[in-house]
């Protein structure tokens, strides 16, 4: 199956038993004849039910509408929610940026959070909730900002007394030194395909750690479509330090498919009043108490959201 025709057959609006079987189709593609770099080996006899640590998520109930993509938890896909949601930790607190997030193993160096899955099972989990793949960023004969579906991210973890915490992505990113923080968001790039010549094996190129980008880089996952150095002497963006929680702090991402066709311009991040943070943490919530999340906003409706632009401490760039 080409990459063209994955991307339209994932995209479509069949039912959940379609779904299911488009993303196996999917996730085969993604791995086939390929080395899942950076990708936890399961363990015998693992349990998703099992006992959390302090700190630690439930694992998703698996079921009609909730697909779990990794034997040990940590990568699922809401389908009646059209939710992509990612398991990690922080893996970084200070210094400057070229990615948000980063399959373990990779770029922790530069990365505010480590995911458990790689890049290439998130794609196709994008593909599952009906994102679309656009273009990565070219700089050459000129600058063309990467394209694709816009993707919010939100991030939660557990505070000191184990309530549970959410914010959006962009606030654990500033730029520069200063108290503004990145007033983007991300659209669904789609990174690529190489072939090891000394194996013969197609690899994706975001495995190498260009999973989620505050820095252009053409071989992405997500980027932001606005103009941003990957050069070590000219990064633009941040850790927010004061923001983020402490080294190694487990963190649950939703990645949330904004309604709308794919763009060509450069999408605002979200305000800190949006509702899809209060339908996130409602959700959290329940799952850590062991309880039925509220049933999700119907087909069609969007989130009411506000451009970050209106919001205070942001970058207005």
């Amino acid at each position: 199956m080409s990459t063209l025709k994955l991307n339209k057959a994932l995209t479509r609006k069949p039912g959940a038993l379609v779904n299911k079987f488009l993303l196996v189709a999917g996730l085969c593609f993604f791995t086939q004849s390929s080395v899942v770099l950076g990708q936890p080996k399961s363990k015998p006899g693992v349990d998703e039910k099992r006992t959390t640590k302090q700190g630690e998520f439930r694992s998703l109930q698996k079921g009609a509408s909730v697909l779990s993509l990794l034997p040990d938890g940590g990568l699922w896909v809401d389908l009646s929610r059209k939710w992509v949601v990612v398991d990690g930790q922080i893996c970084l607190r200070e210094g400057p940026l070229e990615m948000f997030a980063c399959p373990q193993a990779t770029k922790e160096h530069e990365s505010v959070v480590s995911t458990k899955s790689t890049s290439r099972f998130v794609h196709a989990a994008l593909l599952a909730i009906g994102a679309r793949t656009g273009k990565p960023v070219k700089f050459d004969p000129e600058y063309i900002p990467a394209s694709g579906s816009v993707i919010d991210v939100i991030c939660i973890w557990k505070g000191e007394n184990g309530e549970i915490e959410t914010t959006l992505a962009q606030n654990w990113i500033a730029k520069g030194r200063s108290k503004k923080t990145l007033s983007h968001t991300w659209v669904f790039a789609g990174s690529g395909f190489w072939t090891d010549s000394a194996t013969g094996e197609k690899r994706y190129y975001a495995d190498d750690g260009a999973l989620l980008c505050v820095s252009n880089f053409p071989t992405a996952t997500m980027d932001i479509a606005v103009e941003s150095s990957k050069d070590n002497n000219f990064l633009e963006y941040h850790a927010n330090t004061s923001a983020i929680p402490e080294l190694k702090t487990p963190v649950r991402m939703v990645l949330v498919n904004r309604p709308g066709k794919p763009t060509t311009n450069t999408p605002r991040a979200l305000s800190d009043n949006a509702e899809i943070l209060k339908q996130v943490k409602q959700w959290a919530e329940a799952i850590e108490a062991g309880q039925e999340p509220p049933k999700p906003m119907p087909s069609g409706e969007k989130p009411t959201s506000m451009p970050m632009s209106q919001s205070k401490g942001t970058d207005a760039r």
